[in-house]
């Protein structure tokens, strides 16, 4: 049995899943730039857009936890189909978030959305090392 990644190894991933992070996150961050340089930061707060991204970054994540664990022939079953379930909910909780936004913005909802975005960003790197480990575990 393999030890656990050693400093070299997480550095390396965490930078790995920054750079998909950063490609992901890019045209939003402009999305927000334009917005504050047009309007006032209550315009950025009512975007529906955090709720957009938060799905997508949901999504991705789900998908590649899903090829990581398919690959590991040791993943119980039962503990990833409850994963599964959960992101399923995010992304569901997501999409309801930018429904509320697009038909009916407040800065209630607006905030909830940044704490879901918030949320998404930090699932996308927990997942994402945790998807690292179970591939480095299936290639030994």
């Amino acid at each position: 049995m393999k030890s656990p990644p050693s400093y070299k190894e997480r550095k390396s991933m965490l930078a790995e899943l920054s750079s998909e992070y950063v490609f992901i996150v890019t045209p939003f961050v402009f999305l927000v730039a334009i917005k504050l340089y047009a309007y006032s930061w209550p315009e950025i707060i009512l975007a529906p857009d955090w709720s957009l991204v938060s799905c997508i970054i949901f999504g991705q994540i789900s998908v590649r936890m899903s090829r990581s664990a398919i690959k590991y022939q040791h993943a119980d079953s039962r503990q990833f189909g409850l994963y599964s379930a959960k992101r399923f909910f995010l992304v569901a909780v997501s999409l309801l978030f930018y429904f509320g936004m697009v038909a009916q913005p407040t800065l209630y909802l607006g905030w909830c959305q940044i704490g879901l975005f918030t949320l998404a960003s930090f699932f996308h790197f927990k997942d994402g090392l945790t998807a690292r480990i179970l591939e480095e575990k299936t290639n030994q």
